[in-house]
């Protein structure tokens, strides 16, 4: 018994190259969930596309006829995402430098102990 298999057109390709783009996925993941046959034709795609110049871009950057369309509760949903994003970062942040504290200061106690130097000395070559 022979395997049908689907044939794409070039709009259907170059959709899903963007969306394979803009997802993030690797190429085994985004195969399995978009139902392409297999991965070697995905990536024969992606190197065709690639290599002729008509490569998938991202989406370009809001032009200034975009943004005076915007409203106002754009503006706001995205200074909130910032925001939270700018809390994420600080609190991850703060997370390593407790990390770093608790390395320099088991660093310490362990040259105490074992009375060795265990971090380089400036002037060392």
């Amino acid at each position: 018994m022979r395997k049908k298999y689907k044939h794409y057109s070039e709009e259907e390709k170059l959709n899903l190259l963007r969306e394979y783009e803009e997802s993030g996925l690797s190429v085994y993941k985004f195969v399995q969930r978009c139902g392409v046959s297999n991965r070697s034709l995905f990536l024969r795609w992606l190197h065709q596309y690639e290599t002729e110049e008509n490569s998938v871009s991202l989406p370009a950057e809001p032009s200034e006829n975009d943004m005076a369309n915007r409203s106002k509760d754009d503006y706001r949903q995205e200074i909130k995402a910032q925001k939270k994003r700018i809390r994420e970062l600080e609190k991850a942040l703060s997370f390593s430098k407790l990390e770093t504290k608790a390395r320099d200061m088991m660093i310490d106690k362990a040259e105490v102990y074992f009375d060795i130097q265990i971090r380089k000395k400036s002037g060392a070559r």
